[in-house]
């Protein structure tokens, strides 16, 4: 009985953190460093991925904005087009200290579940779908520490949904817990929160940890190696609309322990 009792709970963690493949694919901002002396310039990269974080489609140039928030100063991002690597690339430059962030905005983009599958496009272009019409809208951050200071890490941007830091990566230790707050139009939003670690697993939609947040909209993560980690959240409304039904929000937040 005991025997079993172990499969079982086996299992039941395996289902936890493999997620079902069918979910969309996830826009990144991935920077080649994440760390930088003030000055410095970083490359950095917007993926479109299942595997955390080898990128695998390239989001369409015309739907992606990013811009650079070095303390109060916001500076839009060109981006171009890496067809070899499946990547919009660009360069920040990081002139004050202070973490800055790398934010980008996925537009929305409609699919319809149809008898052939899930299609880009809305339900009036499909006048028998088999399913709902969701419109997908992505958020992504990354936080680039530059220099020796540790502040700007919280700061809140006003994404639709975004994830904040409550606590400083780089004071941040192997087997602590980091909090995170999730909002939702400004306001905490309870939802299911799921991170991962750079290298974790090459299975499509596997993250190392998941849980849940509480009423204020606070989730706590372990961190259990170090590394380049992603947290990830997702919020669904039904949105009675002439293109679709249901507007899914999805945020990405990139950041590094040491």
């Amino acid at each position: 009985m005991i025997k079993t009792c172990k499969i079982y709970l086996f299992a039941l963690m395996s289902c936890l953190v493999c997620l079902p493949s069918v979910y969309a694919h996830e826009t990144i901002i991935k920077p080649v460093s994440l760390s930088a002396e003030q000055g410095k310039t970083v490359p950095f990269s917007v993926i479109s991925t299942h595997v955390f974080m080898v990128s695998q489609d390239m989001e369409l140039f015309e739907n992606v904005d990013v811009t650079m928030i070095n303390n109060d100063t916001v500076t839009p991002i060109t981006l171009k087009p890496n067809p070899k690597l499946m990547t919009l690339d660009g360069t920040v430059l990081c002139k004050e200290e202070g973490y800055a962030i790398i934010s980008g905005h996925r537009k929305g983009m409609i699919y319809t579940q149809t008898t052939q599958g899930s299609k880009l496009g809305s339900k009036k272009e499909f006048k028998n779908a088999a399913g709902p019409s969701k419109n997908y809208e992505k958020f992504c951050k990354a936080l680039i520490k530059v220099g020796k200071a540790n502040y700007g890490y919280d700061k809140i941007i006003n994404d639709k949904l975004e994830i904040v830091p409550m606590t400083n990566p780089d004071l941040t230790r192997i087997n602590m817990e980091m909090e995170f707050q999730i909002l939702y139009n400004g306001n905490p939003l309870s939802t299911e929160v799921r991170a991962t670690y750079d290298g974790f697993s090459t299975t499509p939609n596997t993250f190392a940890y998941i849980t849940k947040c509480n009423a204020e909209g606070i989730a706590k993560v372990k961190i259990t190696q170090p590394g380049t980690w992603m947290v990830h959240v997702e919020n669904q409304e039904n949105q009675a609309d002439q293109d679709y039904d249901v507007h899914v929000t999805r945020a990405v937040l990139v950041f590094e322990v040491k």
